[in-house]
């Protein structure tokens, strides 16, 4: 008589983390999954990386999951994010997708409260996202923070139903595959992509994670090239306007310096049609909280933001070119 086999179930939830160098950060990232309050038989953890050299792998295939928990890290060619989120979920088991980013940890409740706020009909939940503890604010720290349910849909904090990840197509790769930092965008297209196909979304803070904060150059603060997917965004997913100011503004500061540059040129900054012009600008800059310019001295702050915010004016308006959609 032949013995009957039983195959094991599935896990919950699969975990998907895309990596790319950084090894500390990631290593950081995967020891965070695998102290998560659930029976490690209940989740799997994938990294899929497409680093260079094999540091990545060698480090997630020394650490040692929780009993039961299936630990894997996949190897791509670099193509960002995207494909290799797509990857993992293929690779994956579980009927509910959790992706977090190799720079971000995980609270020990996280997996739990993402699966906890699914519901019939909710194809997607977002976690809150804090930057970790013990960094004080700069100008030139980078880090994400996402306090309520963010029209951006951040894969730093994210959980899809399988169901609705595949039929909406899963992520679509990045314009800078080899970057660091990648353009990105491809967060945004899924979840609206998602939410376009009838499915619900929800925002729960109790799934927490932490993101790590960066010290950027002040060339990497003056040049925000993530601003030129932005209307690429808006252009596939005219719905996502309304998020923006006033339709067809990035925010306030841009719209404030759309004025000034109109006015200056038609006037002369030095002419009282220019000089109006620049006010709401220098109005709605030097007004914002700062804690190191108190005073007559935030006139300066206005200063010290135009060559930041004329440039991004620069990248708004070649990506509207670009993607024939405008968003200034």
């Amino acid at each position: 008589m032949a013995s009957s086999v039983t195959a094991e179930p599935p896990p919950c939830v699969t975990v998907v983390i895309p990596a790319y160098r950084r090894p500390e950060l990631l290593r950081l990232a995967v020891d965070s999954l695998l102290t998560q309050d659930m029976d490690g038989r209940t989740y799997e953890v994938i990294v899929v990386d497409s680093s260079p050299d094999d540091r990545n792998e060698t480090m997630v295939r020394s650490l040692n999951p929780p009993p039961g928990c299936s630990l894997s890290c996949l190897r791509k060619a670099p193509e960002g994010p995207g494909p290799s989120r797509n990857l993992g979920v293929r690779t994956g088991r579980g009927p509910i997708i959790a992706f977090m980013d190799s720079d971000c940890q995980a609270d020990p409740g996280w997996l739990r409260a993402g699966l906890d706020a699914f519901a019939d009909g909710v194809g997607l939940v977002q976690g809150k996202v804090l930057p970790v503890d013990g960094v004080p604010h700069s100008v030139f720290n980078r880090t994400l923070r996402v306090e309520s349910e963010s029209f951006l849909y951040e894969t730093a904090n994210i959980f899809y139903r399988r169901e609705a990840f595949e039929a909406a197509g899963g992520f679509v790769a990045d314009l800078t595959p080899n970057a660091t930092r990648p353009v990105g965008g491809e967060d945004v297209a899924l979840a609206w992509t998602v939410k376009r196909s009838g499915w619900q979304s929800r925002f729960t803070p109790q799934a927490l994670v932490r993101h790590a904060v960066f010290r950027i150059t002040p060339a990497e603060w003056l040049v925000e090239k993530r601003l030129f997917i932005c209307p690429r965004i808006v252009r596939d997913f005219p719905e996502t306007r309304r998020f923006f100011f006033a339709r067809y503004f990035f925010d306030r500061a841009q719209a404030a310096l759309f004025l000034a540059v109109a006015g200056g040129l038609g006037w002369p900054l030095w002419s009282f049609w220019g000089f109006a012009g620049f006010l709401p600008y220098l109005w709605l800059r030097a007004g914002e909280q700062t804690v190191s310019m108190r005073g007559a001295r935030r006139l300066l702050r206005a200063f010290f933001y135009l060559p930041r915010d004329l440039i991004s004016f620069g990248i708004l308006t070649a990506g509207s070119v670009r993607f024939r959609a405008l968003l200034l």
